[in-house]
């Protein structure tokens, strides 16, 4: 073991452990908010299309009707009746009953002028609902009062008007009438009395004349019926009434109103009206599709996630689920980020497995299925033998086996042994062949036995990979998806490192969270996150050509 190479052991020497991950501070929770704000810019980045699209609606649905289109206008009829108040008194008062000009307001739109005047007009409904059509105005200085409404019908409204004013004018003088003869009915009473006490008193004088006291109280008397008597003939004889006399009967007049905005008259008002609500409408459609969205859409998720931003990107092309692609001949991003993934892998594990004597055990996971992971173990498993790392990969999926399949092109034979015989038979003769010089496949698939009987017995014999005739310097598991079997979780305990994938724009973000803390609970190892999905950027390699005609060389640049 220790005469061959080990990760995180090259020329220039052993590499350093990875320090442990930081816990959760204030920095990473204001990280996430601002996270958040991005994940809007993001969504609104991603769905632009559909923005668009709803703009270029709203532009075509405003353009699109003809300019003389104008809202539909809806009429209404008003009434006014004008009343003008007058009185014989400098007072202004009803009998003692005083009323301020403005409180004529309330008599008419409360208590017994809506009642009588909903029985005139037939009503049907509550008087207050009358009443609350008619509006009353009063002009202090001119002394008109000005009862109005507006109703769907002119001679409604006129009705409604005049029903109004000529119920407050006959309300108003039954009341003063009513409080007269009330004043009247108290000064005749007072006078009766008053007359009887006088002649009383007469009487006693003509049996007691020059009697001081009785004279003085028949002078009393005498002066408190003067009084009486002359504010009652007052009442008889004077007309102090306030008086309200009609200036203007109702007369309806039309009132047309628009029944909306109208329309711009020019189309391109009205398209970029219609652009501008087809904007918010587009921003709206696309927040409300990014708040209801499960998948992952966008690494800055994933670093929330995994709380950290160690991450490989490895992009997802056409060629990501064809077999194997990091060959010695072949240099562009998918095949070099496998490269940079075994680097990292590398350096994570630092050569620990080696140093106690064992090899090491790179586990790829995902949180579901079609995340990449096949393509990532199997090519992941080729970059180290292209270093020189005899590497292994193994298969423990055998519910959807594909390794296999990806590796070999081809379904894997079974293998002429039985289960028992499997458990201990040596590793050299289970071993497959592959076309990538320094790899060989572990794979039962096909053997006897349940898929879950197939894993635990491909993870009892990891750890004895290495003690055979074929070298053995690194393991790479290919695994089920986390959130579909449990046959992973005991692949776990053997693992140096755990390489879960996320897929932008495929996995979704509760079962990445969950995978995430299920394999941070039970895992010893380091964890490294990996994003599968990502576009390439804008990326040249460059190499100098042949001098052209005209004798000079030029750059020449190539997109990977």
């Amino acid at each position: 073991m220790s005469s061959r190479p080990g990760l995180g052991q090259n020329q220039a020497g052993g590499a350093t452990p990875r320090q442990p991950a930081q816990a959760i501070d204030s920095a990473t929770l204001t990280r996430r908010r601002v996270l958040d704000t991005k994940a809007i810019l993001d969504a609104l980045r991603q769905r632009w299309w559909m923005a668009a699209a709803l703009i270029l609606l709203g532009i075509t649905a405003g353009a699109l009707p003809s300019p003389q289109s104008k809202a539909q206008a809806i009429t209404t009829w008003s009434a006014a009746h004008t009343l003008l108040l007058s009185s014989t008194s400098s007072t202004q008062t009803i009998y003692s009953d005083p009323v301020a000009f403005n409180q004529l307001e309330l008599f008419a739109v409360t208590g017994e002028v809506p009642k009588r005047a909903a029985a005139a007009l037939n009503f049907n409904g509550e008087p207050a609902a009358l009443a609350a059509q008619v509006a009353v105005k009063t002009d202090q200085q001119t002394g008109a009062i000005r009862i109005s409404t507006n109703q769907s019908s002119a001679a409604y409204a006129v009705k409604v008007a005049d029903a109004f004013a000529d119920q407050l004018t006959s309300y108003l003088a039954e009341r003063q009438d009513s409080l007269k003869a009330q004043r009247l009915q108290v000064t005749v009473g007072k006078v009766d009395s008053l007359s009887k006490r006088l002649a009383d008193i007469e009487t006693q004088l003509g049996k007691k004349p020059g009697d001081s006291v009785l004279t003085a109280q028949l002078a009393a008397l005498t002066r408190e019926y003067s009084v009486v008597y002359e504010q009652n003939q007052q009442l008889l004889e004077e007309d102090g009434q306030l008086q309200l006399t009609t200036l203007e009967r109702a007369q309806a007049i039309a009132v047309t109103s628009s029944g909306g905005l109208a329309a711009p008259s020019s189309r391109v008002s009205r398209g970029i009206l219609g652009g501008i609500v087809g904007a918010i409408a587009g921003m709206g459609v696309t927040l409300l599709l990014a708040r209801s969205d499960r998948r992952i859409r966008t690494r800055d998720q994933i670093e929330v996630i995994f709380e950290s931003q160690d991450q490989v990107a490895v992009p997802y092309t056409s060629e990501s689920h064809h077999g194997i692609v990091v060959t010695p001949d072949r240099h562009d991003t998918l095949s070099d980020s496998y490269r940079a993934l075994r680097s990292v892998v590398s350096f994570v594990e630092a050569g620990k497995a080696a140093s106690e004597g064992r090899v090491p055990v790179i586990l790829v996971v995902s949180p579901s299925s079609g995340d990449a992971k096949t393509s990532v173990t199997s090519n992941l498993a080729a970059a180290f033998a292209e270093t020189g790392v005899p590497s292994a990969v193994v298969n423990t999926d055998f519910r959807r086996p594909s390794l296999s399949k990806l590796i070999l092109g081809r379904k894997p034979e079974p293998f002429a042994f039985t289960a028992e015989e499997l458990a201990t038979v040596s590793p050299a003769l289970l071993f497959r062949p592959t076309t990538v010089e320094g790899m060989v496949l572990f794979d039962l698939a096909g053997s006897p036995g349940s898929p879950g009987e197939l894993a635990r017995m491909t993870a009892a014999r990891i750890p004895d990979l290495n003690q055979s005739s074929v070298p053995v310097s690194v393991i790479v598991v290919d695994t089920s998806p986390v959130g579909a079997t449990a046959e992973v979780l005991e692949l776990v305990p053997l693992a140096d490192v755990i390489v879960i994938l996320v897929r932008v724009d495929h996995t979704e973000l509760e079962p990445a969270r969950n995978t995430y803390h299920t394999i941070k609970r039970l895992a010893h190892a380091q964890i490294l996150s990996v994003v599968v999905g990502e576009k390439p950027g804008r990326k040249y390699y460059y190499e100098y050509a042949e001098r052209q005609k005209s004798g000079k060389g030029r750059w020449r640049g190539h997109k990977v």
